[in-house]
């Protein structure tokens, strides 16, 4: 058997392997009645209504849950259930304006029993360990713990010699393909009737493309969406400082030539497949400058110890609500110690960082603002400490 035959051979153990192990996955679940059982449907309803019980219409949902998941299960087991309207409202956030797409919760109850007992299970085992948003123990600060891990491994290795590819999709949510979330259900979801009830979700989007904000199905498809790219820059191309968080990419390389050309072939293999990259937030930095990933600087000092710092646009929000808040007390809209349990936000996000400097001019501000001259039984002397 020649060199070529022995690869084809181990090939096709390697897809067949990976076929059983899919179907394995999928025969877990128990079929669409396995799936959407009363008690399974039941307790994900009692999660949905956790945080939002002063709604009226949680209130409601809660108080007829018992008859009401009864109704909704046999709607989606005859094939009767169809997704509601949603609710869009904006939303600004960190500086980020955005539109939120919010379903009722009848359809959320749903909604959750497909994303945690269907989508998870199945998307989960092919994401990389360093894609972290939306997931369980993970989020935007794990990513940065491993981002600095990765920067140290590199410069044990190579020192500051190096680049960083940096990559972002345009449009993630709004411009997402349905048809590459439909090839992954069926190359995933091997039962009919859960493929048929994850396609409808997906189908009820106003406008046949993207994926709505705020609806749980869909952040765990975008999340496991570019899992084809994240494969191919660990397994393919064994590029250990490689991480993606939801939409931003970055890998840490030993050359920048190699930078560029891995940053060529990722564009050209994620705009194949539909997704629309921002080639203006494409860069390739050399290690021994800072670059910002995700609101935050990273720097690689002479030493080789990482700092980092928070998004410098908190401080001047900061700043601006403090004085804004002096504004407020002066009237009576508020009191000085609302101010101070606001202040804790901004204090304990930059504590996080190498940010000593801007948590000490917070403290500084409000002490100028609220304590200084005044009496000090009044107001609330210290903040953080």
């Amino acid at each position: 058997m020649t060199s070529e035959e022995r690869r084809e051979a181990r090939y096709k153990r390697r897809q067949e392997r990976r076929r059983r192990n899919r179907q394995t996955r999928s025969d877990r679940l128990g079929g669409l009645e396995g799936v959407f059982s009363y008690h399974t449907m039941f307790k994900h309803g009692k999660k949905c209504c956790n945080g939002v019980r002063w709604k009226a219409s949680t209130q409601n949902f809660e108080l007829h849950l018992f008859s009401g998941t009864a109704k909704r299960r046999r709607e989606v087991l005859t094939g009767k259930w169809k997704p509601g309207k949603t609710v869009s409202f904006p939303l600004c956030e960190r500086g980020k304006f955005r539109i939120i797409d919010a379903p009722h919760i009848t359809d959320r109850q749903i909604h959750k029993v497909l994303t945690k007992e269907v989508l998870a299970p199945l998307y989960c085992p092919g994401m990389i360990y360093d894609n972290g948003a939306s997931q369980k123990g993970k989020g935007l600060h794990f990513h940065y713990k491993r981002l600095k891990e990765h920067l140290r491994w590199h410069c044990r290795r190579y020192g500051r010699t190096g680049a960083m590819f940096l990559m972002d999709f345009h449009h993630f949510f709004p411009e997402a393909p349905h048809a590459l979330i439909y090839e992954r259900h069926r190359e995933l979801i091997l039962d009919p009737n859960l493929r048929a009830l994850a396609d409808l979700v997906v189908a009820a989007v106003p406008g046949g493309v993207g994926m709505p904000l705020g609806v749980e199905p869909s952040q765990q498809e975008m999340v496991a969406l570019p899992s084809f790219l994240d494969n191919w820059m660990k397994c393919q191309l064994s590029i250990h400082g490689m991480s993606h968080y939801m939409d931003d990419y970055d890998a840490v390389l030993e050359s920048r030539e190699r930078a560029e050309r891995v940053k060529a072939e990722a564009i050209r293999r994620a705009e194949a497949k539909g997704l629309q990259v921002n080639r203006n937030k494409c860069h390739v930095i050399d290690l021994d400058k800072p670059f910002r990933f995700c609101k935050a600087k990273f720097q690689i000092l002479p030493s080789g110890r990482i700092i980092t710092h928070g998004c410098r646009d908190g401080m001047k929000r900061a700043r601006r609500k403090l004085r804004y808040f002096r504004q407020q007390v002066d009237t009576g809209e508020k009191i000085v110690e609302q101010v101070a349990e606001w202040l804790k936000g901004p204090i304990a996000y930059y504590e996080q960082f190498n940010d000593h400097g801007r948590v000490l001019k917070l403290r500084r501000l409000y002490y100028a603002l609220f304590i200084k001259g005044r009496k000090t039984e009044e107001v609330k002397p210290c903040i953080g400490s």
